[in-house]
């Protein structure tokens, strides 16, 4: 009887190791820094996110955890004292990342630049032609600031000497206001805020001049994650726009991060790059525009 029990249990073993292999989904943790132009109400932000991340854990197989944040702070402590798996966030904090252990892997094929606008029947051509004039910019808090200074300078303007008055905007809704009632010549904003502006008021107004480009959201995974690890989420992660789910995932998008239709590869070199030159355009605005 027991030569029996022995049999059979080992004829039991021998099926079980026979069956295909199980696999066991992983469990990631994902940050995402919404963006302070993002919705406030955490739940609208769960709710608008959730495409996405339920793409990702379809396409991987893995179980994905999200937390979402709009505070640059408390994003960038997280980023050191958590460990997150993925991470979405824009470009400044997407670089800071990489000093906590992250690799850039996907950004979105939406850049992030400035431009000059004006009401369509001004006088103004170009960027140089603001000499004098009252300019609203986008805030040194932002991508767009930066942006706009470095636009600036390179058309021969210091926004200390050479205008005639400059209105530093938080609330691109307001500077807009501003312009159409000629209280400003101009304004520089992002290319979100000029999209609003032409639904709101088509042909109203027109662009005379644009900043230069840096990438802008991005995707970056876990250093320490095993290689077969990383090459699953990055593939994952790539060209989530090619598949009609992934491009959906994306339009669901609103705020800051709005306007992807899909991911391409990055590095950390690019985001090294690209904040570099926001940086050191940020310390013109503070010189020239002191708080």
């Amino acid at each position: 009887m027991t030569h029996y029990k022995i049999l059979t249990q080992a004829l039991i073993l021998g099926a079980i190791l026979s069956l295909p292999g199980v696999s066991h989904s992983a469990e990631y943790r994902m940050g995402i820094f919404a963006g302070s132009a993002s919705k406030d109400n955490q739940t609208e932000l769960k709710a608008m996110y959730k495409p996405l991340v339920d793409y990702i854990a379809k396409a991987t197989g893995d179980t994905i955890k999200p937390e979402i944040s709009q505070s640059f702070g408390n994003m960038e402590r997280h980023l050191g004292n958590s460990r997150y798996s993925i991470f979405l966030g824009p470009p400044h904090v997407t670089a800071a990342s990489t000093e906590e252990g992250f690799e850039p892997v996907a950004k979105w094929n939406k850049p992030l630049y400035s431009l000059f606008i004006v009401l369509a029947d001004s006088p103004y051509k170009t960027i140089a032609d603001l000499k004098d004039t009252r300019v609203g910019l986008a805030s040194r808090e932002t991508v767009a600031g930066p942006l706009c200074i470095n636009a600036l300078n390179k058309a021969g303007l210091r926004a200390d000497k050479d205008l005639a008055k400059v209105y530093e905007g938080k609330f691109m809704d307001v500077m807009a206001r501003q312009v159409q009632e000629k209280g400003l010549d101009a304004m520089c904003t992002g290319p979100g805020p000029w999209k609003s502006m032409n639904e709101e008021s088509p042909g109203k107004f027109r662009v005379i001049g644009e900043s230069a480009r840096v990438p802008g959201f991005a995707f970056s995974i876990d250093a320490e994650l095993s290689d077969k690890e990383k090459k699953k989420l990055t593939d994952v992660l790539i060209g989530i726009g090619q598949n009609p789910e992934g491009l959906q995932a994306l339009k669901a998008i609103s705020g800051s991060a709005a306007g992807a239709t899909d991911t391409m590869a990055t590095s950390a070199k690019e985001y090294f790059t690209a904040n570099l030159m926001v940086e050191e355009n940020k310390r013109r605005f503070n010189a020239q525009i002191p708080k």
